[in-house]
């Protein structure tokens, strides 16, 4: 009986076989295989063919645009003589920009701009548009140009100086600059005003503006919208390490040209957490500001201090006239001490003359005026400046300033006393002097009404005083500086002793 279970179990079995066909999947799949090698093939084909025509296409590719303006298939000389004829300085030079700031007009002419189109440059950006020298990457940007198209712009260059001066015009009367923590330390506290709010227009999107008007030669307004504008906020940790630190002494800088007072700070010494809880009640203070107690310790030179002193006193100030002279000459003494008025110079600062009033050209205003050669006066460029560096010599040595170069003329002058003269010549002869003093100096000129003026500020807390002695001997002068404190003399000083020549007579002189 086993058995013959066996037996059917196994016929069974070998009938339900053959029920399934045993090779009918080996043979669809071998239908199929045939056919999909032959459409890769034709894929490949097809994509061989694409890319030999797109890596050998010369002209623009499709859906390629300026602005909305298809510049496709375009050759390279059709589409420099499209941008020759569109793009042009003189279709806009009659145009105008309204500036509009919350009711205040102004119209910025497009001229002033001097606005250039640069048809080369965007010829360039268009015809290399998705061109790349990588045999892929070019197919597949040719490919991807059917689907999406490539919009340039025209590129263009304009004054923006222009631009942010009209933009600057047209908002100062609406914008205000925000404010941050102010702090103002007192004798036994510290005083802390909130932050403030300031109104600033927002340029970058009138920019943006002004150049798509540009780039489409269509102008209309531009509003510039002034929105609320927040300061940066407060550093605590940052501001509590400043607040607690050392006290420092103020001191004078100099920063082009002109000399400032350094702002001096106290120490402070308060605890962490009175701070910041203070900063917490600000937020709801009704005026804006809180006081916090604490332990001041004051810096020993305040900025207060140095700003009282800056400038508080006369050193000196010595005149000549140069009422007789010609307009030309005239003019070369007014030029050059125009550029010298409100020479500012720091303690061991040294002054030089011959820098200060620079190259004597017709292009720097100058004139030819008659000037000393040897022993003899002749005609030559910038005339006269020797006057305001004789005058200002003299006011140097009365303001106890350190001459370091002086040199007297050839001959006699006719506005100062001899041996108190100075001449220059450029790049060889200068006068250069330093601010010995302790403190800064500043150098005022004037040349009016035919007087010409120096006179030199500083700071004399010793009450110093300068006498000019002259002498002569063998057709030598001498000038000796007699410098006195709190009327004691303190310093006796020779100075550069002068000889002059004997003027050569005229032809028709006896």
């Amino acid at each position: 009986m086993p058995s013959t279970k066996t037996a059917r179990g196994s016929a069974s079995n070998n009938k339900n076989k053959k029920a399934v066909p045993k090779h009918a999947p080996q043979k669809q799949k071998g239908h199929m295989l045939p056919a999909l090698l032959c459409v890769a093939a034709v894929v490949v084909a097809i994509f061989i063919f694409t890319a030999v025509y797109a890596n050998n296409y010369s002209k623009i590719y499709p859906n390629t645009y300026i602005l909305d303006t298809n510049v496709s298939d375009m050759s390279e000389a059709d589409l420099n003589q499209y941008l020759s004829e569109t793009y042009t300085s003189d279709k806009v030079k009659d145009a105008s920009i309204l500036l509009n700031c919350d009711g205040t007009d102004l119209l910025l002419n497009v001229s002033s701009l001097n606005v250039q189109y640069d048809n080369q440059a965007t010829a360039d950006k268009v015809i290399t548009s998705g061109k790349d020298s990588n045999f892929i990457l070019n197919t597949v940007a040719f490919l991807t140009r059917f689907f999406k198209p490539a919009v340039y712009e025209p590129v263009i260059s304009y004054d923006t100086n222009v631009l942010a001066d009209a933009f600057n015009k047209v908002t100062s009367e609406h914008e205000t600059e925000p404010v941050g923590h102010t702090f103002i330390i007192g004798e036994n506290k510290v005083t802390v005003i909130g932050p403030v709010n300031g109104l600033k227009a927002d340029r970058q999107a009138a920019i943006k503006e002004a150049e798509k008007q540009i780039k489409t030669m269509l102008f209309s307004s531009i509003d510039l919208v002034v929105k609320s504008t927040e300061p940066d906020p407060l550093n605590f940790d940052v501001f509590y390490n400043w607040l607690t630190s050392d006290a420092e002494n103020s001191y004078y800088e100099k920063t082009d040209g002109k000399i400032t007072v350094h702002p001096s700070k106290a120490r402070v010494e308060v605890d962490r957490k009175v701070v910041k809880n203070a900063l917490e009640e600000l937020k709801t203070s009704e005026t804006n500001t809180i006081d916090i107690d604490a332990i001041i310790t004051q810096p020993e030179t305040t900025s207060q201090h140095l700003s009282d002193i800056l400038y508080s006193n006369q050193l000196s100030t010595y005149s000549t006239n140069f009422g007789g002279s010609s307009a030309a000459r005239a003019n070369n003494v007014k030029l050059a001490a125009s550029r010298i008025n409100g020479t500012e110079l720091m303690p061991d600062e040294e002054f030089s003359y011959d820098k200060t009033i620079l190259s004597r050209t017709s292009k720097n205003g100058y004139m030819a005026a008659p000037v000393y050669v040897g022993n003899k006066v002749e005609s030559g460029m910038g005339g006269g400046i020797c006057q305001p560096s004789s005058t200002l010599y003299v006011a140097a040595l009365y303001a106890n300033l350190e001459i370091l170069e002086r040199h007297n003329h050839s001959l006699k002058v006719s506005y100062l006393p001899p041996g108190l003269d100075a001449t220059i010549a450029e790049g060889v002869l200068d006068l250069r002097f330093k601010n010995s003093s302790a403190y800064p100096i500043k150098i005022n000129a004037s040349a009016d009404n035919g007087v010409l003026t120096f006179t030199i500020m500083g700071y004399n807390p010793n009450n110093v005083k300068v006498e000019i002695n002259r002498s002569s001997k063998n057709d030598v002068y001498y000038v000796t500086r007699v410098v006195y404190e709190n009327g004691t003399e303190i310093k006796r000083e020779a100075m550069t002793s002068s000889k002059y020549g004997v003027p050569e007579k005229k032809e028709n002189e006896n």
